[in-house]
């Protein structure tokens, strides 16, 4: 059996933490141990929950130090990904979403 956490951490392509996927669940009130199946991949839950992920995805951070690269989306790639997330809201009916620019606060 397959939950629906581990169809959503496949479905993305990126590497996403279970506890953010876990977290998404919850707030679309996806029990965890959700079974996926074809059928639950169409409801409104599923698709907001995979839209949540894909939008998350295209906003990450990109950050480099000696040599060390995180999160090295390029353009085009968050854009791939906001269309699809957009694409999904729009089939459950909620706004779409633009892409943020980040920020960056250091304390002193």
């Amino acid at each position: 059996m397959k939950t629906v956490i581990q169809a959503l951490m496949s479905e993305t392509h990126w590497p996403m933490t279970f506890d953010f996927v876990e977290t998404t669940c919850i707030k679309r009130g996806i029990p965890e141990s959700q079974e996926f199946t074809k059928e639950y991949s169409e409801t409104k839950e599923y698709k907001g929950a995979l839209a949540d992920c894909l939008y998350s995805l295209s906003q990450a951070v990109n950050y480099s130090e000696a040599g060390k690269s995180v999160g090295n989306l390029t353009d085009k790639q968050r854009e791939l990904l906001l269309k699809r997330a957009n694409k999904l809201y729009d089939e459950i009916g909620e706004d779409e979403k633009d892409i943020d620019e980040p920020t960056v606060y250091f304390g002193g």
